[in-house]
């Protein structure tokens, strides 16, 4: 029986992962499992039936959200095929390829970011004992036993998911940020509206990318906001610092590189950040004219969170 499941036995590091983690795991540079396509089963004890993972290892995070999915047939006494039980995990119709959604929301994004050990920009480094706070990962299932998941996510991409699913009724359930707390949909504002409140994930579509060398990358919103009866353009701009600090670095530029050619292609790419607030800021031309835009300075890659309509080409 095909299945799809947010969380798999991985067998190199025997413990549960989420897909995020196994993701994290594959771009982490400083790991000892960087660019390593582990093995993955099912977190039935009694079955281990061998699972694929889905979207884990490309540059391209589209609109189906991260997972695992079947790829050997599971044993009889496996717990996920028991109706009523662990299979209620699992609410994705078989048929599809690209309709798996979150089953479990996190009601926490914790914005701490993982950077190079012994790093001077002052952010906290996450220890690799961690992980499990943010994962949502504990003991091996047996048979029919509910999952213990925490709730607690560093994860933007997973919250991203969550929102671009159909769920409503966990979109409506509470959600933190640093220390404001509100309904979990309502974290979410287009870019145009980012004057409505503080401390909110933003986002819009992106027409406009630029590479600084040495200084950064900024990504361009297509929609415009008003000010003052004055229209102005609004980037999220990524310091050359904090990709440098960063353990995902190549990921990250990989990443860039794949936005890069969506935008040349005029393909559509949402871009979700958090973390940081538009600013107006002034910008200098070679010639010496000047003009204003806003601009928000993200704290960290992880702060980002792209979606591409294509799917990726390699």
């Amino acid at each position: 029986m095909a299945m799809k499941f947010g969380r798999a036995f991985c067998a190199q590091r025997e413990e549960l992962l989420s897909p995020y983690r196994a993701r994290e795991l594959f771009t982490d540079e400083d790991g000892e499992h960087y660019a390593q396509e582990l093995t993955f089963l099912c977190e039935d004890q009694h079955c281990r039936a061998l699972l694929t993972p889905v979207g884990i290892y490309m540059a391209r995070k589209s609109k189906r959200a991260l997972h695992f999915r079947t790829k050997d047939e599971h044993a009889r006494s496996c717990g996920f095929l028991q109706p009523g039980t662990a299979g209620s995990i699992t609410r994705s119709p078989v048929e599809q390829e690209d309709d798996y959604k979150p089953s479990i929301f996190p009601t926490e994004l914790e914005l701490t970011s993982r950077t190079r050990k012994g790093n001077s920009s002052g952010a906290t480094t996450v220890s690799e004992n961690d992980s499990e706070a943010y994962g949502g990962s504990s003991e091996p299932s047996s048979g029919g036993n509910r999952r213990k998941t925490s709730t607690q996510t560093r994860y933007l991409d997973l919250v991203v998911d969550c929102y671009l699913s159909d769920d409503d009724a966990s979109k409506n359930q509470p959600f933190t940020i640093a220390d404001k707390t509100k309904v979990f949909a309502r974290f979410f504002k287009k870019i145009q509206y980012f004057q409505d409140e503080t401390g909110l994930i933003y986002h819009g579509l992106i027409d406009d990318l630029r590479l600084y060398a040495d200084k950064g990358v900024g990504l361009r919103f297509a929609e415009l906001v008003w000010v003052d009866k004055k229209r102005y353009r609004v980037w999220a701009y990524v310091p050359q610092e904090r990709i440098d600090e960063s353990r995902r670095r190549k990921a990250f530029l990989a990443e860039i590189d794949e936005l890069e050619k969506a935008v040349k292609a005029g393909e559509q790419v949402h871009a979700f950040f958090v973390g940081a607030y538009p600013v107006k800021s002034t910008v200098e031309q070679k010639d010496g004219s000047q003009f204003e835009v806003y601009r928000a300075e993200l704290l960290s890659i992880d702060h980002l969170s792209l979606v591409f309509s294509e799917p990726n080409r390699s």
